[in-house]
C-alpha cells in the first residue's frame, strides 16, 4: 500500500467512476483498476462495488478511506509548509484557564507576519501531554502537587517531555458573590461539606490526571463540565463550588469570588514542553507574557 493507491482511493469515491477518476488522475482507465486490485488483495478486502452505473464505496472500502483521508489530510499539510505563501500556527494546550487570553493576543499582533493561526485548546491532562509529545501543540500547560506529582513525572519522562516550574498557587474556592459561604476569609473543607461540587471531565485513566485540587467527598453530587464558561455558569446558579489555582483575570471576577482554602498545599503550574523540539521565539515570548500576567498571583 502507498500513498498514491490512498488517492486513488480518494478521487473515485468522489467521482463515482473508475474511467472519470483516471481522467482527472491522468492515469489510464487499466493501470487504475489493476493499482485498485492490488490494494484490494494486499489488504484482504473489497474496497468497491463496481457495475455499469460507476462504482461505490464498500463498507471496507468506506472505512479505508476514513483513515486514508487522514493520511492525506496530514501529507497535504505537509506540503503547505514548505510553500512560499505558508504561514505557522501557534497552539497551546492548557488546563482551563483564562489569564492565558491576553497572551496569546498579544503573540498574534506580535508574530502577525510569520504566523496565521493561533490557539488555545482547552482540554485534558492526558491530551495536553499527547498534544505536546505528538507535536500538535507548541507547549502544554498543567499543574503539578503532591498528589500528582509521582504519576506526572513518569508520563512526562516517558513521553520525553519536560516540566518547567511558572510559580506556586494555593488552593483558592470558586463561589457565586451571594454564596451562603461567601463572606468568608478563609474557608476549610469542613464548610463544604453538603455543598455540590462542579468539577472538570477528565478521561477515564486510571491515572490520577485530575485538573481540580480538591477530592470529591464520600455521596457528594457533582456537576462536571469539559467547558469554563459552563462551569461558570453553574457556579453562578447554584450554591456549588470549584476549586483551583485562583488565577482569574477576566470580567467573570465580577461573578465570583475566590477564598482561599484553610491549609491549602501549593500547587506548582507549569510549562510542557518537546525535549526533542527546540523553543521557538513566540514560544519564549508568550513564556514570557504569562510569567507577567501570573506574577500577582504567584505564592511567596
Amino acid at each position: 500500500m502507498n500513498l498514491q493507491q490512498c488517492r486513488y482511493v480518494e478521487v473515485i469515491a468522489r467521482c463515482g467512476s473508475f474511467n472519470q477518476a483516471a481522467r482527472e488522475l491522468f492515469v489510464s482507465q487499466p493501470n487504475l483498476s489493476s493499482s485498485i486490485k492490488d490494494l484490494e488483495t494486499e489488504l484482504g478486502v473489497k474496497l468497491f462495488n463496481r457495475s455499469n452505473m460507476g462504482a461505490r464505496l464498500t463498507e471496507d472500502g468506506y472505512d479505508f478511506l476514513k483513515y486514508a483521508k487522514r493520511i492525506i489530510g496530514e501529507l497535504d499539510l505537509l506540503e503547505q509548509r514548505y510553500h512560499n505563501t505558508f504561514k505557522k500556527s501557534f497552539t497551546v494546550a492548557s488546563h482551563h484557564y483564562d489569564f492565558l487570553s491576553i497572551p496569546l493576543a498579544k503573540m498574534a499582533e506580535q508574530f502577525k507576519s510569520d504566523y496565521q493561526e493561533f490557539q488555545i485548546v482547552e482540554t485534558t491532562t492526558k491530551r495536553i501531554l499527547e498534544n505536546v509529545a505528538s507535536f500538535e501543540a507548541d507547549l502544554g500547560i498543567i499543574y503539578m502537587d503532591d498528589d500528582n506529582k509521582h504519576i506526572l513525572e513518569r508520563s512526562l519522562e516517558n513521553q520525553e517531555l519536560e516540566f518547567t516550574s511558572l510559580g506556586d498557587f494555593p488552593t483558592r474556592i470558586f463561589l457565586r458573590r451571594d454564596h451562603p459561604l461567601a463572606q468568608k476569609e478563609e474557608i476549610s473543607e469542613a464548610d463544604l461539606e453538603g455543598y455540590n461540587q462542579v468539577r472538570f471531565r477528565q478521561e477515564k485513566s486510571g491515572l490520577n490526571f485530575d485538573e481540580d485540587p480538591l477530592d470529591i467527598h464520600h455521596d457528594q453530587r457533582v456537576l462536571y463540565s469539559n467547558d469554563r464558561g459552563t462551569v461558570m455558569n453553574l457556579l453562578c446558579a447554584t450554591d456549588a463550588y470549584a476549586s483551583g489555582l485562583g488565577i482569574v483575570d477576566s470580567f467573570i471576577k465580577e461573578q465570583i469570588v475566590l477564598i482561599p482554602l484553610k491549609d491549602s498545599p501549593s500547587h506548582t503550574l507549569g510549562i510542557v514542553t518537546n525535549k526533542n523540539k527546540k523553543i521557538s521565539s513566540i514560544s519564549s515570548a508568550f513564556i514570557q507574557e504569562i510569567r507577567k500576567s501570573l506574577s500577582p498571583h504567584t505564592q511567596v
